[in-house]
């Protein structure tokens, strides 16, 4: 049962005939979809995952796919391997048109942007711009809830990203520290999730008339606060899962007011590509609705926020304080040169001045790294590994950066010995020392060879129970 004070809003916004359509759209059965990761896998290994899942191309997203209704990629050890993230259609859509302005406005092949995602968690939009940036450049996810914030570091981690920070603060306090420091913000604020209906029938009890006020002055603050943060010349995209213009074009129209250097830019990426993408309410043609009697997805709105001038990018660098520097890299070289492949060293050591310490973890910090004292860190770029008094122990976010050929030693396993392996069953397996747990070619994490056996060092806390 849709809440009256809903009913009432959307007849008001759609009219009669184009509220039916939506309501009977809540009937329908959700469509699915998932992006597969560019830094993973290979052609073979794709085509596989194509086969499995039923996968039709999404036109809008250059890695996004629909997957059939009786797939459930979810349940298999491929979504654990990092092989692909599952995003709605319509979650989508913000993120390409970011994608998009980026590409026009500073060029497809940018390697020093500073990006945001301001309200980032579960990770849906971070690792999509995340594939368009490459590992170049650096990327801030930041989540001011704690235990969303540590989901929100695992998707990071799993999916195999390197170039982000990822923040637990609120937008007020980075904005205190930020000012002006950002090329391009993701603000996907928290809504009250009209979007969601079809998906949730749980956002329905939870809706009322009086949360899309709260949010709506909450939306309001945290855009404000991006503004802050982001430079003169920087793109900004301000994005939700409600329809209500209350949370949409009257949040945008608020900041416009308020600032003469803003206005909405229209999203190119979207002028013939995606059916279903509507403009938004009269007075805010540039903003993209998403409704889902139009659309293959949920619904979503969007809208590109451009502010005018340029400025210097002058910023402190330096990353965690100057003397959380490694103090015996030789415990480092020895793993290395035990376990991985001389190409991979290379790799890793020639971003060694780019190594910090966060207590005894060692990380690559993404480059040009700010200044991050007295913030909430939960990660800085890649994990390599952690000192453990004479030895050193590698990280779960570096298997999820290596593939085959970077290390010494491979355990192939099938989709079976993989669903074991993310249980914590050990395996039966060749050689000695650390070992890459592979699943046609997407890397699952360490193991340890000994006699025949590999003890699993998949962490405890993403065991599937079993």
């Amino acid at each position: 049962m849709l809440p009256e004070g809903f009913k009432n809003n959307m007849m008001t916004l759609l009219g009669e005939n184009e509220y039916k359509l939506l309501e009977d759209s809540f009937s329908d059965a959700p469509v699915q979809s998932l992006r597969l990761n560019p830094f993973k896998g290979d052609e073979e290994s794709r085509r596989k995952l194509t086969e499995l899942f039923g996968l039709e191309k999404i036109p809008y997203e250059r890695d996004g796919y629909y997957f059939s209704s009786d797939a459930y990629p979810g349940r298999r050890p491929y979504h654990e391997a990092g092989a692909y993230y599952i995003q709605d259609p319509g979650a989508m859509v913000p993120g390409a048109i970011l994608a998009e302005s980026l590409s026009e406005r500073f060029g497809p092949d940018a390697d020093d942007l500073r990006i945001l995602d301001l309200c980032a968690a579960p990770g849906g939009k971070s690792t999509q711009i995340a594939s368009y940036m490459n590992g170049r450049g650096i990327l801030f996810s930041n989540e001011i809830n704690r235990s969303r914030a540590e989901i929100l570091s695992g998707n990071i981690e799993r999916m195999g990203i390197t170039n982000t920070v990822v923040l637990n603060e609120s937008s007020e306090k980075l904005a205190d520290r930020f000012i002006g420091y950002f090329d391009a913000i993701i603000v996907d604020a928290p809504c009250s999730g009209e979007g969601m209906f079809r998906k949730d029938p749980g956002a329905i009890e939870e809706w009322s008339e009086e949360s899309v006020d709260v949010c709506a002055d909450r939306q309001s603050e945290i855009l404000e606060n991006a503004y802050r943060m982001l430079r003169p010349g920087g793109v900004m995209i301000y994005s939700t899962c409600t329809y209500e213009k209350k949370e949409d074009e009257d949040v945008v129209g608020r900041l416009i007011a308020g600032h003469p250097d803003v206005k909405l830019t229209e999203p190119s990426a979207f002028k013939n590509i995606a059916e279903g993408v509507r403009g938004g309410v009269p007075g805010y043609g540039e903003c993209v609705r998403i409704w889902p009697m139009h659309f293959k997805g949920e619904g979503h709105f969007a809208a590109l926020l451009e502010k005018s001038g340029d400025s210097e990018r002058a910023f402190p660098s330096g990353g965690f304080e100057e003397n959380s520097v490694i103090r015996d890299i030789r415990i480092l070289e020895a793993f290395l040169k035990e376990s991985l492949s001389d190409d991979a060293i290379k790799i890793i050591m020639g971003y060694r001045e780019r190594f910090r310490l966060f207590g005894d973890n060692l990380f690559i910090m993404p480059e040009e790294t700010p200044l991050l004292k007295g913030l909430k860190v939960l990660r800085c770029g890649l994990q390599i590994g952690s000192f453990k008094k004479d030895r050193f122990e590698p990280a779960h976010a570096l298997a999820h950066f290596l593939d085959e050929r970077d290390v010494r030693n491979v355990k192939k396993v099938t989709e079976d010995e993989a669903e074991e392996f993310v249980k914590g069953m050990t395996l039966e397996g060749e050689g000695r020392g650390w070992t890459l747990i592979s699943l046609d070619g997407y890397s699952l994490g360490w193991g340890k060879a000994s006699g025949g056996r590999i003890k699993n060092h998949y962490p405890k806390g993403l065991r599937i129970p079993g």
